[in-house]
């Protein structure tokens, strides 16, 4: 998200007088995460096998934001798979097992229990593997979250471009944008409410003043705008979302009541 952007809504959010409650506890109470479409695409009837193996599928996501279908098409050459965020293209997967994972992961398990435990939000710093750049990105990151009144509730979580464990993970976050898969740089996302993710900070782009804005942005009250329009996207998860601990956002606002004002 550009710094341009994010105080646009910062300040539309702090001009709104209707609702006090801040944007990311507002969005992990209230604001459910968008779906994914998963389509099977296929030319011959799917064989009963198949027709097993699609429904066994169904029940194990059932409770991921994604919807799986199935299409019949003539100009279909071998079934594939194809995953979409709003109507764009994010995946293809040409064999069933590619989908292993696709709406779970240990460390989207983990992002996600930080957002439950009424944490800000989280830092997720996807490194780029130029070991110069990773530690020039991290080490801004870490000092600026630690030095923010909020830093002891903003967990800043690293994940390797190339970790196995979290392909899709990795796939979506670079799916944020769409010119981000082109881009070999360390890139920080803002993850906050039901696995909402802002579009990254980039490169030099990783800096003290745009992180503040980010966590200005979480902090903020929030409105009208920020409701019907939320940066980012939604990242596919399997997860339960109900009953969050409350937000520890709020303790420090209450005991550091200049923020309110900041």
């Amino acid at each position: 998200m550009k710094p341009v952007q994010i105080k646009t809504i910062i300040l539309a959010g702090l001009l709104s007088l209707a609702c006090t409650t801040k944007v990311s506890e507002w969005v992990l109470l209230n604001s459910l995460p968008d779906k994914y479409l998963l389509v099977l695409y296929h030319k011959t009837p799917l064989t009963e096998s198949v027709r097993n193996q699609n429904r066994e599928f169904s029940e194990k996501i059932s409770s991921a934001n994604v919807v799986f279908r199935t299409l019949s098409r003539e100009n279909i050459v071998e079934p594939y798979y194809a995953l979409y965020y709003n109507d764009r293209l994010f995946s293809e997967y040409h064999n069933y097992s590619e989908l292993e994972g696709i709406a779970f992961s240990p460390l989207r398990n983990k992002i996600a229990a930080e957002l439950m435990s009424g944490k800000l939000g989280v830092m997720l710093y996807l490194k780029c593997g130029n070991e110069e750049k990773d530690e020039r990105g991290l080490k801004i990151i870490r000092n600026t979250v630690s030095s923010s009144p909020f830093g002891e509730i903003i967990p800043v979580i690293e994940l390797g471009r190339n970790n196995p464990e979290e392909k899709h993970l990795v796939s979506m976050l670079l799916n944020v944008e769409s010119d981000l898969k082109d881009i070999n740089e360390p890139m920080l996302f803002g993850v906050f409410g039901r696995f909402r993710v802002l579009e990254p900070l980039l490169a030099k782009g990783i800096s003290e003043e745009n992180i503040d804005l980010m966590i200005d942005f979480l902090t903020a009250d929030c409105s009208c705008l920020i409701k019907d329009d939320l940066p980012g996207i939604n990242i596919l998860f399997d997860g339960s979302w109900e009953n969050p601990l409350p937000a520890m956002a709020n303790r420090i606002l209450d005991e550091n009541p200049e923020l309110l004002h900041h």
